[in-house]
């Protein structure tokens, strides 16, 4: 299974390459499960169980779903299971879940729309590139046969609170990439049903692909493998997804705050690290107090030197004497490149007239900002090519930001 990326996989690394590193490369074991996997996992399995049942026509009442979901909930909860938002309790998420399946069953109750033909079925299939291949693998929640309109449907069950919109949708990789999988089985795959099933919310959201959307997307998904096969540098980055990382003990971005939570009060104060905090913000208080100062005399200046003009204009005297320095006033007219936003015709009247001279490339720089932001929208293979002339340099700075 090493070899083989998974949409998860290529999910992980986009959202902390840290995280990547520890669960695929070091392979750090970790055993926190969180309350929203963990409830996830069970509404999968008994939504599995019952649409097993479904495929050999057997419709068992919503009482037989509610009373699966409790023994799997109540067979597999543990007390190792990781609750991050403490306003809720362990049936607080169990009543959650059980809401979903009961709005689920009364959405879909006749379970005759479709024939299932696959439930939590694994798939293995390759993206192709020129002469290379990738492994993949994923696990598709359900498949159905659509038999009045001829075509697959693949159902994707999601116990997230947050809900996909319908853009979303059109840009998602997941399901995609299994329709392509599928087509290599089936030919009817070619078209297919993407479906959502946002069961929080009670509502399902589809889409549909064309061959070459799904061109697109597995150029789009090889690109981001390759990006990955190539990194070198796996730096956290921290999100909001932060407080359901399995790694948090031993991310340097968490190492030292979660040490300081076992801490009593005299212990936390006297911590170096807490004292060098303490210090900076004492000092990041009164830069901001003598900033604040330095930004209110600018505003006096500008008003002297407004008045200044005024009485140079009026006295036409443009050398303004003083008990100890001069206001010295200068006028004048100079022609300067105007600004996107200033006068955009003329800003790209200019940069084309520029351009058709071949004088473009003397009033250009290469700017790190500008690069940077170019090197996540460049493909890989211009990625590569850059990279020969670029220079690696250590960049350090220390920050004040508010305890989240």
């Amino acid at each position: 299974m090493a070899n083989f990326f998974s949409f998860s996989r290529v999910n992980s690394f986009e959202n902390c390459r840290l995280q990547y590193k520890y669960k695929y490369i070091d392979k750090v074991k970790s055993e926190v499960e969180t309350i929203e996997a963990f409830l996830g996992n069970q509404v999968h399995e008994a939504l599995k169980e019952f649409y097993d049942l479904v495929k050999n026509r057997v419709i068992k009442p919503k009482e037989w779903l509610i009373s699966k979901y409790e023994e799997l909930w109540k067979k597999n909860y543990h007390e190792g299971i990781k609750i991050v938002r403490n306003e809720y309790s362990p049936e607080d998420y169990y009543e959650k879940g059980k809401q979903c399946l009961l709005d689920y069953y009364e959405e879909f109750k006749n379970f005759d729309q479709t024939k299932v033909v696959k439930t939590e079925e694994p798939i293995y299939f390759r993206l192709q590139h020129e002469e290379r291949e990738y492994p993949f693998f994923g696990i598709l929640d359900r498949l159905d046969w659509n038999d009045k309109e001829k075509i697959f449907e693949i159902h994707d069950y999601k116990t997230s609170s947050t809900l996909m919109t319908q853009e979303e949708a059109e840009k998602d990789l997941q399901l995609p990439l299994y329709q392509l999988a599928l087509q290599s089985k089936w030919p009817e795959a070619k078209k297919a049903k993407l479906v959502w099933h946002y069961l929080l919310f009670n509502k399902h959201v589809q889409a549909y692909k064309t061959p070459e959307q799904l061109e697109y997307i597995q150029e789009e998904m090889i690109e981001k493998i390759k990006q990955i096969e190539s990194c070198q540098d796996f730096p956290p980055h921290k999100s909001a997804l932060c407080d359901w990382c399995d790694y948090q003990d031993i991310c340097p971005l968490w190492k030292h705050p979660k040490k300081m939570v076992a801490l009593d009060v005299n212990e936390y104060k006297n911590d170096p690290g807490v004292k060098l905090v303490k210090e900076y913000s004492r000092l990041e208080v009164e830069k901001n107090r003598l900033n604040k100062m330095i930004q209110d005399i600018e505003k006096e200046q500008e008003k002297i030197s407004q008045a200044a003009l005024d009485f140079a204009q009026r006295e036409n005297s443009w050398v303004i004497d003083g008990p100890e320095h001069q206001l010295v006033v200068t006028r004048k007219e100079e022609l300067c490149a105007p600004t996107r936003r200033e006068a955009k015709d003329k800003w790209e009247g200019l940069r084309q007239l520029l351009l058709k001279e071949n004088r473009y490339v003397d009033v250009s720089t290469v700017n790190h900002r500008m690069l940077n932001r170019m090197l996540k929208r460049w493909p890989q293979e211009m990625i590569e090519k850059v990279k020969k002339h670029l220079v690696r340099r250590k960049i350090q700075k220390v920050e004040l930001k508010n305890k989240s």
